[in-house]
């Protein structure tokens, strides 16, 4: 009877473990945040705020997965896109939108990135 007790012991102290998420050292990753140079698409410069919570609108709906930004500097809204380390995915994603904006500009941009270790 003894045996048994002690098997079940360490049968529910492994399942609760399991059921509990614990992790091991070696399944921990380290996760820091790095400002990198890189660029975004300005897609719009407008002083009407109506157009630029469109524009914004459309472009989540759209893209999703990437970042929309608004910002306001006096007089202007303007509506910024993505977070695109090369200059080449920048332009790539310019060549999409340019569909629905007619002036889509790459800029240079400084962000933050997550970076695992």
């Amino acid at each position: 009877m003894h045996i048994y007790q002690i098997f079940i012991a360490v049968v529910v102290t492994c399942s609760l473990a399991a059921c509990t998420g614990t992790k091991t050292a070696a399944t921990k990753k380290t996760v820091t945040r790095k400002m990198v140079n890189g660029y975004q698409l300005q897609v719009l410069n407008t002083t009407d705020r109506n157009e630029a919570l469109k524009a914004k609108s459309l472009l989540l709906s759209k893209y999703p997965q990437q970042k929309t930004f608004l910002l306001f500097q006096t007089p202007y809204y303007k509506i910024r896109f993505g977070h695109f380390v090369t200059q080449t995915e920048a332009v790539n994603y310019q060549k999409k939108i340019k569909s629905h904006f007619t002036n889509v500009f790459v800029i240079p941009a400084k962000f933050e990135v997550k970076v695992e270790e």
